[in-house]
């Protein structure tokens, strides 16, 4: 398993031929990318599912990872719109984003479905980036705990099949991101830590000490090296800047030089 983690969440943005230019730009800023095993940072990307295939494509002579934003919890049926996990694997996906922010408070999920789509990605084999966090409200009443502890709870119980390679935590301080307030490395570091805890607590000693955390709140080229300096923050969930080649690129070589 690799050390770190650099994972590019395009949200709604970029056409098929984009997301083409875009790997390709990548692979010439780090030509280590097309080198099995070279380096310690995995790179994930994450496009709109219309270009999840062709991203695929794109990058399948490079260690680059492809996966989804989101899927359903069925593996088929009568859902108009979603998508599943044996389609996603079947474009090329090996990785799905659950419980993302903004499916959480701007689209409704609430901590049962998230729960639903954890345990259906865990058991189709791929990796699953769960996302908890905070919002404003929540973090200045002091209930930033306890709200992550019940994301973590509900989502991982009767959830069979965890260990590091189907599981992986992305910390998203909603207050944090697009807001002009930002997360300090104490803010992080106290969250991290207390993350981790509730893994060993929820899943075992073992397999709780060996789950990579990420971190998902505006991340950007200068800010990342005070994140991945918190002995229990291992990766990036990177939303605006990881939009542009360049800078993506900027933040992995300053992760490699952790």
């Amino acid at each position: 398993m690799p050390k770190l983690w650099l994972a590019a969440n395009w949200k709604m943005n970029k056409t098929v031929s984009k997301g083409h230019v875009f790997v390709a730009r990548l692979v010439e800023q780090i030509p280590g990318l097309v080198k099995p095993g070279a380096g310690e940072v995995q790179v994930l990307i994450f496009p709109g599912l219309i270009s999840l295939q062709s991203v695929a494509t794109a990058a399948r002579d490079t260690t680059i990872r492809v996966g989804a934003q989101d899927c359903y919890y069925e593996a088929h049926g009568a859902f108009t719109g979603e998508v599943s996990l044996p389609q996603i694997k079947d474009a090329g996906g090996s990785a799905v984003i659950v419980g993302h922010s903004e499916r959480r408070h701007v689209l409704g999920e609430d901590n049962q479905l998230v729960a639903a789509k954890l345990r259906a990605t865990i058991n189709a084999g791929a990796l699953a980036i769960l996302c908890v966090g905070e919002l404003a409200e929540e973090r200045d009443s002091g209930d930033a705990q306890r709200v992550v502890s019940e994301q973590l709870e509900s989502a991982l119980a009767n959830c069979s099949g965890v260990t590091e390679r189907t599981l992986a935590v992305a910390y998203e301080p909603v207050w944090a991101i697009g807001t002009g307030r930002s997360a300090t490395v104490p803010d992080v570091e106290e969250m991290a830590i207390f993350i981790r805890d509730r893994l060993v607590e929820y899943i075992g000693e073992e397999r709780g000490k060996e789950v990579a955390i990420m971190y998902g709140g505006s991340v950007k080229p200068g800010n990342l090296s005070g994140y991945m300096s918190i002995r229990d923050i291992s990766g990036a969930l990177v939303g605006g800047a990881s939009l542009d080649a360049d800078s993506f690129a900027a933040l992995y070589i300053e992760m490699a030089g952790q």
